[in-house]
Order: C-alpha cells, then structure tokens, then sequence
C-alpha cells in the first residue's frame, strides 16, 4: 500500500512539474509538433551530412594566379609627360635660344599608345620611363637632330588596389615598390572590429574571386599575398547569423561566415551544454530549407530513399562520442536555431524550488 502510495505520488508531482515554469520545449512535445507539422525529424549522422554535402573548404589564397609586379611600368589610363631636345640650335625643336620643347602632358590610350606631336602613335604601355625614352627617341631620329627625349609618368591611374566593406577607411590606395599585401592593405584602410575568425576577406583579380577568413592569413603567412594593380579586398563580416537558446551556458544570436562553422563550433560559441539541465539527446538544430531546395536521403538497404525539403529538424545525440565528431562536420546555415532541450530531472527539480521560499502573506489589516 505504502509503495502504491509513493508511486502515486510521483507520477502526480511529476504532472504537477510538467505544468511548471517552462523555458522550452521538451523532447516529447518536439517529436509531437514536428510530427503534427509534418516536419521530420533526421538523426544528426554520417549519412545526413553526406546528403546534405560538405561546403569545400576555402582555397585560400595561397593558389591564386599572380604575375611579378613591376613598379613604374606604363599601362593604360596613366598620363605620362614629355619633353624633347636636340643637339643642335637649328634643330626643328629650337625655339627662342633652346634646343627643347616641351610636347606636354599624355594618357596612354586603352591599347597602349600615346599620339604625339611630330610623331604619331608610339607604343610605350609596357615599358618604364627609360623605355619609353628610347621608343620616343628613335620615332624622332628621322625628324630631328640627334634627338633626345625624356618621359616621367605623372599620374598612376592603375597602380592601385582598392579596399572595400568592413573597414575604417575604404579606397583607393596605391602600390608601392616594398609590394602591399593583404595585411597591409587592411592596415592602410584602418582594420577591422571583427573578430578574425569572423572576418571573411575577398580578393578579386581580374576574373578570379578567392576568400579566406582573416584568421587564416594571420595562422599561414603564404595566404598573405603581394596585390596587383587593379586588385581589390573586400572586408566582410559575418554575414550569417544563428540562434542558441535553451538549455546552453550563453544563449542569444551569433554571426558567422556562412560555410565556415560547424554544429560542435556553435555550441561551443554559445558556451556548451549546462551540466545541470541540458539534455545531451536533446540537441535540435531547427531549419528552414530555402524554396525548392532538397537532398536525398540514403536509407537502410532495402528501403526506399527519401526526399527531404522545407523545414527540417537535425537532432545530434550528445551522449554518443561518434554523434559528437559528426557535430563537428555538420555545417550550420544562415537562420539556423540550435535548441538544447531541459533533461527531466531538471524540470522536476524546478518545480520543487517554487516551494524553497513560501509566499508571503500580506499581515492583516488593523482594526480601529
């Protein structure tokens, strides 16, 4: 009878509990809400994240096309000036007592010439200053008398890279002979607030695109490449963003570089799971697939595959050491909510602390 009694007794503070204060939902209400919504629910394994596909790791920069930088080198767009004289005073460039003649200021055109006076187009993008010299000398060795020309580039219009996004002082910037790279292209544009393991840097060069998180230039400093004119880094930020909540040391929302965090990441950024109250079977990653994306799920031998699309919740067995190492290749996605449920023993604990402290009753009032 006695133990009729306590049994009981159980099953209704129990009852009582699961009417309590409540901070989420609990696995069985999960499994019942995901099934009444239509909603599955996949254990979080080898075969899913397969299914799913693993985001390549980022190339870096470290295989990126370069060729050798040559300062001073006239290309396109630069304005060059120059000027012309002649060894003898009844030279065709003799003017008021001088032997020399200012030809004035030129662009070099889109396909690398100059047109200048006395002489036409002159090829000079591609060569330096000396080598332009020379082009022009030898153009005027039919026209003049032991003719001599001298060249200075006065404006630089692609010796440049440009710094874009996440800094404190986006442009343009030029190339000097040292070589910038792309830590001193972020130091000239006045760095980041980001964390580096947060910050994601894109080079483009003509038409190649690469990335890499700053953190990872800062850890290899081959992925610190010289820039090339016409280079330009964009600083990102995390542009994705998760939430953690439940039964987690540090809830709230979280960004990151989509493609760059993984589940066991996530938690670890949320400060882990609370020994006191978390339920390691309980670890929920809530997802919403974007319209009209799937992926095939491989079942058992002997049962058919499955498609799955819309909303989907992955559910990772904390308990398991293997399910543990999966967390660590599954891939988190922008709007992701990771949910770590209360175990039953806590929520019947938290229903015993509402008696620790008794009401107060008010005193009654006084009688005159």
């Amino acid at each position: 009878m006695k133990k009729h009694l306590i049994l009981v007794l159980m099953a209704v503070t129990l009852g009582l509990a699961a009417c309590g204060p409540r901070d989420g939902p609990s696995q069985g209400e999960v499994r019942r809400d995901a099934r009444a919504a239509d909603v599955p629910i996949l254990p979080l394994n080898r075969s899913v994240i397969n299914a799913l596909g693993t985001p390549a790791p980022s190339e870096g920069f470290g295989h990126l096309t370069t060729m050798p930088y040559t300062p001073g080198v006239i290309r396109p767009g630069d304005a060059i000036n120059v000027q012309v004289f002649e060894t003898s005073d009844d030279g065709m460039f003799s003017v008021e007592g001088t032997s020399s003649l200012q030809l004035g200021e030129f662009v070099v055109s889109p396909d690398g010439t100059v047109s200048l006076p006395f002489i036409g187009a002159v090829r000079v993008a591609g060569n330096n200053n000396v080598g332009a010299q020379r082009l022009i000398t030898n153009a005027l060795r039919e026209r003049a008398i032991d003719p001599q020309a001298t060249v200075s580039v006065t404006v630089s219009a692609t010796d440049n890279f440009t710094v874009q996004g996440n800094v404190g002082a986006g442009g343009t910037y030029p190339l000097t002979p040292r070589g910038e790279t792309i830590l001193d292209a972020l130091a000239s544009a006045g760095g980041t607030q980001g964390a580096p393991d947060q910050t994601n840097i894109i080079l483009r060069r003509g038409g190649e695109t690469r990335s890499a998180l700053l953190s990872q230039i800062l850890a290899d400093p081959s992925q610190d490449v010289a820039l090339r004119p016409g280079d330009a880094v964009i600083i990102g930020g995390g542009q994705a963003s998760f939430i953690a909540d439940g039964a987690l040391s540090s809830p709230g929302e979280f960004n990151f570089v989509e493609g760059e965090l993984t589940l066991a990441q996530a938690i670890a950024q949320a400060g882990g799971l609370q020994d006191s109250r978390a339920n390691p079977n309980a670890v929920y990653v809530f997802r919403r697939m974007p319209p009209g994306e799937s992926f095939l799920l491989e079942q058992p031998p002997g049962n058919p595959h499955i498609r799955v699309f819309g909303d989907v919740i992955f559910q990772a067995d904390y308990t398991s050491p293997t399910a543990r190492l999966d967390a660590g290749q599954f891939m988190l996605r922008d709007g992701d909510v990771v949910y770590v449920g209360n175990s039953p023993l806590a929520e019947f604990l938290k229903f015993f602390q509402i008696f620790e402290r008794p009401p107060e009753i008010p005193a009654p009032s006084g009688r005159s």
